[in-house]
């Protein structure tokens, strides 16, 4: 049975990538992307976006079979402000997932290695707090992903990012898997995969585990 799945985020490195797959692969017959603004020059992809008012009226009643949530943003993009932070990683997220929440709904969500609510770093202890509220909602099945630095081409120049993935690509041999850099496409293979599966639970994955359901 095909399958119906909404892609939030999807003018990010992986949403963009998780929509031109899913398009193409015959398991899902309806794309559906969430944002403030629609995917450019891709046709075949329905559009939502946040009401005028709150998110949730942007969304609609409509029969999802599954949802990968690629939102993110970084401190650099909103200029180091924390709260415009918190609303596009956190906010948002928990509110899409409580929308999508029930027995027959997949939720996929692109968090981060070293998610920890209990982190003193800022980024990490969002990621871990959003993955901590994951954990108290009810879907047929949840897959968590943790990626490392996420190795693909960036819209916006972010020079300590690409040393910084530079120096890891250069020493990944002698990192644990988990801490190598990871392939976008990679991981946006995984996550179309995860979507249209047909598993049940609740899972957690890092590097390897994303390799694997990539294939």
């Amino acid at each position: 049975m095909k399958r119906s799945v909404l892609v939030p985020g999807a003018t990010g490195l992986i949403g963009s990538a998780v929509v031109e797959l899913a398009l193409t692969d015959q398991r899902f017959n309806r794309v559906i992307t969430w944002g403030r603004r629609p995917v450019p020059k891709t046709s075949g992809v329905e559009h939502w976006g946040p009401g005028p008012s709150t998110l949730e009226e942007g969304l609609k009643n409509d029969p999802i079979d599954a949802v990968i949530c690629c939102l993110g943003t970084t401190m650099r993009n909103v200029k180091g402000d924390k709260q415009a932070f918190l609303h596009v990683d956190k906010e948002l997220v928990l509110a899409l997932a409580r929308w999508a929440q029930g027995v027959d709904r997949r939720f996929c969500v692109v968090s981060a290695l070293g998610a920890d609510p209990r982190s003193m770093f800022f980024y990490n202890r969002v990621k871990g707090e959003v993955e901590a509220e994951l954990l108290r909602l009810s879907f047929q099945a949840l897959h968590i992903f943790q990626p490392s630095i996420l190795d693909g081409p960036r819209l916006e120049n972010r020079p300590g990012e690409r040393v910084g993935l530079a120096a890891m690509k250069f020493l990944a041999p002698l990192l644990p898997a988990a801490s190598r850099p990871m392939p976008y496409r990679t991981l946006a293979h995984a996550l179309v995969n995860v979507a249209a599966g047909g598993d049940t639970g609740t899972h957690v994955h890092t590097y390897r585990s994303i390799v694997e359901l990539a294939r």
